[in-house]
């Protein structure tokens, strides 16, 4: 306790004496928050930030302990409209967040699919926080206390550059299953899982759409559209028995996460990173300028051949422009409590991610920095009680002050007893209230 407790003072010191770095972003103007029958005030369903994205302000004014909770979304498929996310946990974030008392601000950003971290988050999500600010001073009459910057996946990795790149506006982050250790691995991972599963299993799908490198223009590149007849193809492959060996090979040559224990998470580990290849690729290689995997050279191992692997995986020239690659890479330059959480089996942000990033902190950094790991497979695959425990740990590295949670976000015996042990084997000490 007091080592959290002396995190929590330099925090503190850290808050008060770069309050002001950020440069302003004038806040939206937007209608004040509007009652609700259930005793919320809330944005109208379709405010929009000044780039058009949307955004939502919630808060119960009878309880606003006067802090806020911004929540942002992970990756979505580049075809898809930008909407509000709220889908992190068992229960809707939004929910769990404003029964403890706290505000709730999230937006779509501007846009789908890879992060625009110039825009994205020194855009959309700084003037989020200071619309949130403005709409709550006048729906209460209080100003903002402690800013807390949440997200999973890629909204984990929006949380860390927040925090890393505008300490000004955040008093402290809570990164969910986020690839912040290395964005360039990041890549490696996803394509490499891509090119050995078109070597190892082009022989067993008939048809099947080998990854080729050519420009987004080029009619030959993948189109996203055909993803609903490959996955259907590339999930009968991967059920079919005899290609038991085939899987088994892609598995041990990637090293891709699955639980042993439940054979269904092998398709479900393929599927799920086949589709980034299929509806990422042409995404990125439009907002990096080229494609950001290259393999050359590279020796994989760990098939029953791989003399003949190397020989005939396909190999991929990375063209994209390494300063917007590089804008993808966290700093490790914290200055705010950042709480990280993982699980050890998943497959889409392998938890390897968290060592990485640890590394890359000074000494001071590792000071403010926590992370929780959860030994589950799943991607972001989380329970309420265990994102409340790190949430917790957080309150505590910020303010130094316990968290008071209530029994309406944790009404089972078994989701209090959770939460309470991984906040304590962490160094917090909350209260559920009854």
């Amino acid at each position: 306790m007091n080592r959290i407790s002396t995190f929590a003072s330099a925090a503190l010191l850290l808050f008060a004496a770069s309050a002001c770095s950020d440069s302003p972003v004038t806040p939206a103007l937007q209608p004040a928050l509007v009652p609700r029958a259930d005793g919320l005030s809330c944005t109208e369903a379709d405010a929009q930030l000044s780039s058009g994205a949307l955004f939502e302000v919630c808060v119960s004014p009878a309880t606003w302990n006067g802090d806020i909770v911004v929540f942002i979304p992970g990756y979505h498929n580049p075809a898809s409209a930008p909407d509000l996310p709220d889908d992190l946990t068992e229960s809707p974030i939004s929910f769990l967040f404003i029964q403890l008392g706290y505000a709730f601000a999230t937006t779509s950003f501007r846009g789908s699919g890879l992060v625009e971290p110039d825009t994205w988050i020194g855009g959309d999500l700084l003037e989020l926080v200071g619309t949130a600010k403005t709409l709550l001073h006048n729906a209460t009459g209080r100003n903002t206390r402690f800013v807390y910057q949440t997200g999973g996946s890629q909204g984990g990795l929006g949380t860390v550059m927040a925090l890393e790149r505008y300490p000004g506006s955040f008093s402290g982050g809570l990164a969910a299953c986020g690839p912040i250790g290395d964005y360039r691995k990041q890549i490696d991972y996803v394509a490499d899982f891509r090119v050995v599963f078109d070597y190892t299993f082009t022989p067993a799908i008939p048809g099947w759409p080998v990854w080729e490198q050519h420009l987004p223009t080029d009619p030959g590149f993948i189109d996203p559209s055909t993803w609903g007849a490959a996955e259907q193809s590339a999930g009968a492959a991967v059920d079919d028995p005899a290609n038991a060996a085939r899987t088994q090979q892609v598995l041990n040559v990637t090293h891709a996460p699955i639980d042993p224990n439940d054979p269904p998470t092998i398709k479900a580990t393929t599927l799920d990173l086949l589709w980034y290849s299929f509806n990422g690729t042409n995404d990125a290689m439009l907002k990096l300028g080229g494609m950001p995997f290259g393999n050359v050279g590279r020796l994989y191992s760990g098939s029953s051949d791989d003399v003949a692997l190397n020989t005939g995986v396909e190999r991929f020239e990375a063209t994209a422009d390494p300063a917007l690659v590089a804008k993808l890479q966290t700093s490790g330059n914290l200055r705010r409590p950042l709480v990280r959480i993982h699980t050890t089996g998943d497959p889409i942000v392998p938890i390897w991610h968290e060592s990485l990033y640890r590394k890359k902190l000074s000494f001071l950094g590792k000071l403010l920095d926590n992370s929780i790991t959860i030994d589950r497979y799943g991607h972001c695959n989380f329970t309420d009680a265990e994102v409340l425990a790190a949430f917790a740990v957080l309150v505590l590295k910020v303010t130094g002050v316990n968290l008071l949670a209530s029994s309406r976000v944790l009404p089972t015996p078994q989701a209090q007893a959770d939460f309470l042990r991984i906040a304590r084997e962490n160094g917090a000490n909350p209260v559920v209230m009854r």
